[in-house]
């Protein structure tokens, strides 16, 4: 993964460097002393992953990272505890408070490389028109198209289709992020539904054949954008 780190202080820069080159899977591409430089950078090469400081002088790292059009995977660093609302709200990887060890930047890297790996096979499965199951000792192929919606229970999630319900033990995260966005989207935090399958909203529920699925309020404006 092509990184790039944005922090004014020099030794916060040298030690996350040194961090950096620990890691097998990081490839270091620059290193810059503040949010403009590395805006610079980030515009004129593929970067994978982005490595700031959020309070830096001229230019926030938040602000840095709500300028990009295609903002990469971010790890925000910070001395500041209350910036990590604002940083989760912008999809960041991690939150890492000043100073951190070795042990909790590889934490980090490791969320990074999870995520960018899913995103990669994400693109590949979009190629093909199935979904592989491991569930009681068997390994089954489900058709996308007969998928009627997705069940999260904790550890758990179960495939509900015509034929029955497979339950496999899978992350519904994880899973939102390997199924293709033109025909699955997730709609409450338990629930992930094929948009083809929909039949009806009724009231804050989306109808699929005789179950009705629950609509999560902040998922309910992309889920009537999406599916009507």
């Amino acid at each position: 993964m092509k990184c790039v780190i944005a922090d004014d202080e020099k030794l916060a820069r040298n030690l996350i460097e040194s961090y950096v080159d620990k890691v097998p899977f990081l490839e270091l591409v620059a290193s810059c002393k503040n949010g403009i430089e590395a805006s610079e950078i980030l515009a004129s090469n593929d970067i994978d992953l982005l490595i700031t400081d959020i309070q830096m002088p001229e230019l926030l790292g938040t602000d840095l990272v709500k300028s990009l059009p295609n903002p990469p995977l971010v790890i925000f660093t910070t001395a500041y505890k209350d910036y990590a609302v604002e940083g989760f709200e912008l999809s960041a990887v991690d939150y890492l408070l000043k100073p951190f060890a070795f042990e909790r930047f590889l934490t980090a890297a490791n969320k990074a490389k999870e995520i960018f790996d899913s995103n990669n096979n994400k693109e590949v499965s979009l190629k093909k028109d199935y979904l592989t199951i491991k569930a009681d000792h068997k390994l089954y192929k489900v058709q996308y198209k007969d998928i009627k919606f997705i069940e999260g229970q904790r550890e758990y999630v179960s495939f509900h289709t015509p034929n029955g319900r497979i339950t496999a033990l899978l992350s519904l995260k994880h899973l939102e992020d390997s199924l293709p966005s033109e025909i699955f989207i997730r709609c409450h935090k338990s629930y992930i539904v094929n948009k083809n399958m929909v039949e009806a909203l009724e009231g804050n529920s989306l109808v699929i054949q005789d179950k009705h699925i629950p609509i999560g309020q902040s998922y309910k404006e992309q889920v009537l954008q999406e599916v009507f």
